[in-house]
Parts: structure tokens; C-alpha cells; sequence
């Protein structure tokens, strides 16, 4: 994992509303936490700090400086991006960490190769794209490369393939899929048979039948009828 400085402020206000404001004046209000200590609120300037993700990543020890205050060895927790506009910094939070303890990490899996599967008419999908790693800080790759250059349609690449360190730990469970080259996704239309205009299905033929030998009860009626009047 690499290192890198991160110069910060700390956050005297607090609230929703305080929020909207810094991020409307082009901050991110973020807190700093862990190991034990206060929590600290503090702020940082958005577009700093995206250039910061761009340079680095999320997978970074960094070394906070807040304010005039020493520097802190912390990595980041969570971000909070804008639920359209992903660009845009919603929040961040930090966590306090020591470079002899482990910790865990989401590291995000880099497919590489083009599968023959695919040029096949298979479909590629990737629904495993962050490993939770448990190692030493420094000991955390910035990710985790997974050749899909052989996967033909039907194989797939799982959590157990994957071929890591003997001191970092995998958390996911082995089975998990990585990524996989599935059959293609036609939509196939069932042909079902129209009946022309006028014309029953054999169902409603039978039964037209049936009705038909059967006689009706106005016909019983009448014949009672004229039993009476003859009767007379």
C-alpha cells in the first residue's frame, strides 16, 4: 500500500445545513476516528481531494495533517459520492490505524486479457469487484490483477483462484465468483398459435358439444306442457 501526506482542516460546525453549505462552498465534511481517541471532525477541500483519489486511490496509508497539529497514520473507511453525479464528494470518513497492526481492506479487482469466450458471442460479467483483504497496512496491494485472457463460455475465475501472499487474508468466501463468460442472452419469442377469426379451441369445441346433445330446460318445460294438455 503506498503512502502519501494529506494536509486537512478541522470542522467547527455541525448539522445538515452546515454541510449542504461547506459542500456548496466546495468542501466535504469528513470525520477522523479509531484506535481508541476523540473523533475529530474535519473538512477537506473537494477538489484537492479528488485529485488525491485520482493520484493514489483509496488503498492508501495516509499521513493526516490537521491543521497545525501532528500528523496522524490513518486510511480511509468510506466515502460517500453523489448518488447521480458520482463525481461529486458527499462525505468521507477516516480511521486511525498502526503500521504493526492489520487491518482490512477492500481492494478492487483489475480484469486483463480479452476472453475467447466473448469473442464467441459470450457475455463477460464481473460481479465480484472488490476482495476484502486482512494483512499489515503496508502489506495491502492497491489492487489485485485477474487474467481473463482463457475463459471460454462457461468458465469462470473464483475467489479460491486467486493467488495471493501467505501473510494476507483473504475474507471472501472461496466460492465467490470473480468473474465469469456466460451464454450469450437471446430472447427467444414462444410461437404461439392464433386461432382464425370465428373458429374454437378444442377445449371450448368439446364443450360446444356436449352442450348441444343436452337438452335445454325450456324444452323439458314444454314437453310438460303439452303432457298436461293432453291430459285434459
Amino acid at each position: 500500500m503506498l503512502q502519501a501526506k494529506l494536509e486537512v482542516q478541522q470542522r467547527d460546525t455541525f448539522g445538515k445545513q452546515s454541510a449542504r453549505d461547506l459542500r456548496r462552498k466546495g468542501g466535504v465534511p469528513a470525520v477522523l476516528y479509531g484506535r481508541a481517541q476523540d473523533t475529530v471532525s474535519i473538512q477537506l477541500n473537494a477538489r484537492a481531494f479528488n485529485q488525491f483519489l485520482r493520484t493514489y486511490g483509496e488503498n492508501v496509508v495516509i499521513n493526516m495533517v490537521i491543521g497545525d497539529a501532528e500528523s496522524e497514520t490513518v486510511v480511509i473507511k468510506e466515502i460517500q459520492r453523489h448518488p447521480v453525479e458520482k463525481h461529486t464528494l458527499v462525505h468521507a470518513d477516516f480511521i486511525r490505524i498502526s503500521l504493526d497492526e492489520p487491518v482490512t481492506s477492500a481492494v478492487p479487482v483489475v480484469l486483463e486479457g480479452n476472453p475467447p469466450g466473448v469473442q464467441e458471442g459470450g457475455v463477460l460479467e464481473f460481479p465480484l469487484r472488490h476482495v476484502s483483504l486482512h494483512c499489515l497496512p503496508m502489506r495491502t496491494p492497491t489492487d489485485i490483477s485477474v487474467d481473463v485472457g482463457e475463459l471460454d463460455i462457461g468458465d469462470s475465475i473464483y475467489v479460491s483462484d486467486l493467488s495471493l501472499d501467505e501473510d494476507i487474508e483473504i475474507l471472501d468466501e472461496p466460492q465467490r465468483i470473480i468473474a465469469t463468460v456466460s451464454q450469450p442472452r437471446v430472447q427467444l419469442e414462444e410461437e404461439t398459435p392464433e386461432l382464425e377469426e370465428g373458429e374454437e379451441g378444442e377445449g371450448e369445441g368439446e364443450e360446444g358439444e356436449e352442450a348441444a346433445e343436452q337438452p335445454s330446460e325450456p324444452e323439458v318445460i314444454s314437453r310438460r306442457r303439452r303432457d298436461d294438455d293432453e291430459d285434459e
